[in-house]
């Protein structure tokens, strides 16, 4: 064993029974009946903490950081980073915490994840976005990659370490027992960190900060932003100027809660900007706040949800989009993110701007891209007129939008629920013929670059169906060498 491992676990041993013997004698004036009344005054976190800052500043902690800091290769004498991950250490692995409760210590398993530290080790991060305005018919929906999943207030409280943090960080303390209404859209991920790493902050490269780069909702937005949020209980006018828009939920708070024992907790984000409404009982008599949740998604609705995500989620992480030039898939995908968070013309130029990355061509009329959505989207040709004609309207807005024009008509709250519905369900066509395509050219043996391309997409879309039949039959009876004259 290295030498210095053995100094390291004498000074912690030596450290931890003085801390057993302080604690000790805590919980021993507590149970004295002249000292209860006394006690009484200061509340228990508050006493715990200036006891701990007591003995922080004892001959057994300096001993210890002492070693700790040689350990790392470091000067004790300037171990003011090492302190404080030492201090947090201490708190975060809840050493301190029960041993004040009278608990069983392994001496062992506590100096083991301490020595962590002397090796690259791994990180995980767990990443929990609120969802604001949805009641899930079941807490938990398992998407493979990422969950959405409500949290009994004893879960969460256990999940981000709200007792630590109530006694030693009482920024980062969680209103427990407001967020345990909501479902969250709970991710796990992992970062390595090197030997001796922590209070590493990430400043990225320096080019980064001159670069202006196109940014988009992550994945897991962008897969959820392909569901229908609304339920089939919502009523939908067909007056477009009566038209309240389309429902959808927000993520108003994020919170990232790391298992490493060196890293202090982030602040607690503010909760005041969730809307909790009182409630009754049977009889009429108020008996507490809730939060509302203008959509309910029951059994069939999460089936299609889960359907929506997992198979395009499925088809994605199957195929290089870039390798087999499908990129523009990516781009709408992202367009649709943002749009979902935002609102009036901006989020009609998106959704307009989704339909543009999916069916336009640059310089093309506009003509091209109204036949190409009204011929996936309309059976007759009424149908497909009556198409034709929105799309019409709805690009006239966004070209006085980008153009700075003065709107000629009105935009209502019903022209944003089209845009909506065209850049979605033409999003998700692309999805599901490219993944039907893709699954069977992937068993062919077929190499990505040989994939049929964009514009080939768009070149069968402005055909009539007599035409694609007769393009079928055609290409059946094409001699091996065509075009080849020889």
């Amino acid at each position: 064993m290295e030498p210095w491992k053995d100094q390291l676990r004498e000074s912690f041993k030596s450290y931890v029974e003085y801390v057993a013997l302080n604690l000790r004698e805590e919980r021993l004036k507590e149970n004295e009946p002249d000292k209860q009344i006394y006690l009484a005054h200061i509340d228990q976190p508050s006493r715990l903490r200036a006891i701990i800052e007591r003995m922080e500043n004892s001959v057994e902690f300096k001993n210890l950081l002492s070693s700790f800091s040689t350990a790392l290769g470091r000067d004790p004498k300037k171990a003011i980073k090492e302190r404080y991950g030492m201090q947090t250490f201490f708190r975060r692995s809840k050493l301190y915490l029960n041993i004040s409760e009278g608990k069983a210590v392994s001496i062992e398993d506590v100096f083991d994840k301490l020595c962590s530290v002397f090796n690259e080790r791994q990180i995980k991060i767990v990443s929990l976005r609120l969802i604001e305005q949805v009641y899930f018919r079941d807490d938990l929906i398992d998407f493979g990659t990422f969950r959405i999943e409500r949290f009994s207030k004893a879960e969460l409280d256990e999940l981000v370490g709200n007792q630590v943090n109530s006694i030693f960080y009482p920024y980062a303390r969680l209103d427990t027992d407001k967020l345990c209404y909501y479902w969250f859209i709970k991710e796990e991920s992992y970062e390595r960190r090197k030997k001796g790493g922590f209070f590493l902050i990430h400043i990225g490269d320096w080019d980064d900060f001159f670069r202006v780069s196109r940014t988009f909702p992550d994945r897991t937005i962008q897969l959820l932003a392909l569901f229908d949020w609304e339920t089939k209980w919502v009523a939908k006018t067909d007056d477009i100027k009566q038209d309240t828009g389309w429902l959808r939920f927000s993520t108003p708070i994020t919170l990232n809660v790391t298992d490493d024992n060196f890293e202090t907790p982030s602040p607690s984000p503010d909760l005041s900007g969730l809307e909790f409404l009182p409630y009754s009982d049977a009889m009429g008599e108020e008996i507490g706040e809730a939060p509302t949740f203008p959509i309910h998604l029951e059994k069939d609705e999460l089936e299609r949800l889960k359907k929506i995500v997992i198979e395009t989620k499925r088809f994605l992480d199957t195929i290089d989009l870039t390798e087999c030039d499908l990129e523009f898939l990516n781009i709408a995908m992202g367009y649709l993110g943002k749009a979902f968070f935002t609102d009036g013309l901006e989020q009609l130029l998106w959704h307009m701007t989704v339909l543009d990355a999916l069916f336009g061509e640059r310089d093309e009329v506009i003509g091209s891209l109204k036949r190409r959505i009204s011929n996936i989207f309309g059976k007759t040709e009424k149908a497909r007129k009556e198409i034709r004609s929105k799309v019409d309207d709805l690009y006239k807005f966004r070209s006085d939008l980008v153009h700075g024009n003065i709107f000629k008509e009105e935009v209502f709250q019903g022209h944003l629920r089209i845009a909506r519905t065209f850049a979605r369900n033409s999003l998700l066509w692309f999805l599901n013929l490219l993944s039907t395509i893709h699954a069977e050219l992937a068993r062919a043996g077929i190499p990505l670059e040989n994939y049929p391309k964009r514009k080939e997409f768009l070149m069968l879309l402005d055909s009539e169906k007599s035409d694609l039949e007769r393009f079928r039959i055609l290409i059946q009876n094409l001699p091996e060498d065509f075009p080849d004259h020889s």
